[in-house]
């Protein structure tokens, strides 16, 4: 080699003018995406939280027979129960057109195990039901809320549809009082 090209290159070897920027450009793609996954995750948790808050309140009106009498006669309908239950949730999601409700009743607990479906089963295609039960019947609540994933590579969170979505869930299992 000879000694201009040593030069040159001692010289570009030395110069760190523009060294931060170049850093910054190689790491800057796979921290934003990070932070992005991480404040979604977090919203999602909070959407799952206040779908979870809002079936325990709205569960309440059945429990204390706001939604059906003692005799097990229906006094709230399945969309007055949903509006109910939505009333309460916030507004990041659109609960009235995308929360999926179901509500069953069984004599005992044990009768009620064999009877409800998993959440992921419950969806915009899945069972429906609206039964508050009577008094001192066991009554299972669940609400579902099919979370589309904004940031790419999120399928590892999601339970349905390949992976692409996650089913959010909130349940409220308890006896009617009598």
């Amino acid at each position: 080699m000879n000694g201009f090209m040593r030069r040159i290159l001692r010289r570009y070897r030395k110069s760190q003018d523009g060294a931060a920027a170049v850093e910054f450009a190689m790491v800057a793609a796979p921290f934003f995406f990070v932070l992005g996954s991480i404040a979604e995750t977090g919203l999602m948790l909070f959407t799952e939280y206040a779908i979870q808050n809002a079936v325990q309140g709205a569960g309440r009106l059945i429990r204390t027979h706001q939604a059906a009498a003692v005799d097990g006669t229906v006094l709230m309908s399945e969309s007055d129960f949903k509006t109910a239950l939505c009333s309460k949730v916030t507004s990041l999601i659109d609960c009235a057109g995308s929360v999926t409700v179901y509500v069953e009743s069984a004599a005992d607990f044990a009768s009620l195990k064999g009877s409800i479906p998993s959440y992921v089963d419950i969806g915009a295609s899945g069972p429906n039901s609206y039964d508050p039960g009577a008094a001192a019947e066991t009554v299972g609540v669940i609400a579902t809320y099919d979370w589309d994933f904004a940031f790419p590579f999120m399928d590892f969170l999601g339970n349905i549809d390949g992976g692409s979505k996650r089913r959010l869930h909130g349940i409220a299992v308890f006896v009617n009082e009598p």
